[in-house]
């Protein structure tokens, strides 16, 4: 999301549409069942994909002003403790590294805070969340409540907790419990340690004396094992859902929003894996003509719709090996493995036909128009070769074919 074209150039822009922004955002929830949120810096503001509107100037945006001072691009942050989530913030950077906002999402924690909740209550069983930094971040006290963060004036660090000062006070455990994954008091309080390596995070369980627990004694064990499954239930979906989210989110990172097609970003990865496995290569660049043209005369809508048509009609003649990205702008890149630049040219013509062939609807009256695409066609051996040269190539054939009257196809010589 944070690498996504359309979201940068909304984080830059002077103007934003709400609407297709929070239509955007609603669509990356329905696929992750997931809260997904935009701030943009320049707007002053944060849409998610509940159509809730948030002022960066005011409190409850807390956490972008907080975050943004901080070294690195992705944050793992909890927030809002009456309606508990975990966030993924991602940072949003323009081409010279400019702060431009956050994107991500948020996992709704609810049902696992109010069993950790109702557990505690009943038998004494803590939680700890702690950071890189040997800072608390959850517990059991205020679950799903960051005290690092969110209360600033009651910071807690691990060292701060009674049970670890128990433990360090005879010099026999080092400060960071790093040594052992179970540890005992003199009191009889168990303390397990559970790793969240993709949080770079410890979870501490803390038992308490079974002769603390009362009348709860005669059934310790049995609800000692059911806290215990509810907790490892809880930590192993978590982890599955972190690495489900981060392999989901490099995929929609290299997918353009509006045409769903490869982006650069993925185009530029596939070339790659074609050098590594192929000896030749033809690059194609198309761009369709007159296109400023459309957007003055019908609108930027229409010229959306131009956009999709067209990128489907590139799609469907393809072979599985074969890959067609948006460029940018108006401007296509189809990656044709061992394909010489004779035949792409006859796959080129088959496309072009097909889409001058087409009446393009026009969405505000009942009329249509015709469009057509321009092509330029690079073939060049794959060894010590890079996309850059594959590009100039084409592009070179493509200008050419413009200057010649447009709706053709030029091969690169």
């Amino acid at each position: 999301m944070a690498n996504n074209r359309f979201v940068i150039d909304y984080a830059q822009g002077d103007d934003i549409k709400k609407a297709y922004i929070i239509s955007y955002l609603q669509k990356i929830s329905s696929s992750y069942n997931m809260l997904a949120f935009i701030a943009l810096k320049n707007h002053d503001l944060m849409l998610d994909s509940n159509a809730k509107e948030t002022m960066l100037s005011s409190k409850d945006a807390e956490w972008f002003h907080r975050l943004k001072d901080l070294p690195g691009d992705q944050f793992t942050d909890i927030g809002n403790a009456e309606d508990p989530h975990l966030y993924f913030d991602n940072r949003i950077l323009d081409q010279n590294n400019q702060f431009l906002g956050f994107t991500g999402v948020g996992i709704d924690l609810n049902y696992f805070a109010n069993k950790f909740r109702e557990y505690n209550e009943r038998f004494g069983f803590e939680l700890y969340f702690v950071d890189e930094n040997n800072l608390v971040t959850l517990s059991s006290d205020n679950i799903m409540k960051t005290e690092s963060h969110h209360r600033k004036d009651a910071t807690t660090k691990l060292s701060d907790l009674p049970w670890h000062q128990a433990l360090v006070k005879d010099g026999t455990i080092d400060n960071n419990l790093s040594s052992s994954v179970m540890y005992t008091t003199e009191d009889g309080v168990l303390i397990t340690q559970m790793p969240i390596q993709e949080l770079s995070w410890r979870l501490f369980i803390v038992s308490p004396p079974a002769s603390d627990q009362n009348e709860y004694w005669k059934i310790f064990v049995e609800r000692f094992i059911i806290f215990f499954v509810i907790v490892f239930i809880f930590y192993i979906i978590l982890l599955n859902i972190i690495k489900y989210l981060k392999s989901r989110l490099v995929k929609d990172s290299e997918t353009d929003f509006l045409t769903q097609l490869p982006n650069r970003s993925h185009i530029h990865g596939r070339f790659n894996e074609i050098s590594q496995k192929n000896n030749t290569l033809c690059v194609v660049l198309a761009d369709i003509d007159n296109f400023k043209q459309i957007n003055d005369s019908y609108g930027h809508l229409v010229g959306d719709d131009v956009l999709r048509m067209i990128s489907d009609q590139l799609s469907q003649t393809l072979r599985q090996i074969d890959t067609v990205g948006r460029w940018g702008g108006e401007e296509f890149i189809i990656l044709l493995p061992d394909t010489s630049a004779s035949q792409a040219q006859v796959i080129v013509e088959r496309i072009r036909k097909k889409i001058a062939d087409i009446s393009f609807p026009i969405s505000t009256t009942s009329g249509s128009f015709n469009t057509t695409v321009s092509f330029g066609i690079c073939e060049l051996p794959l060894q010590e070769r890079t996309i850059k040269d594959y590009i100039s190539g084409a592009d070179k054939a493509l200008y050419k074919a413009k200057n010649n009257g447009r709706n053709q196809s030029v091969i690169f010589n």
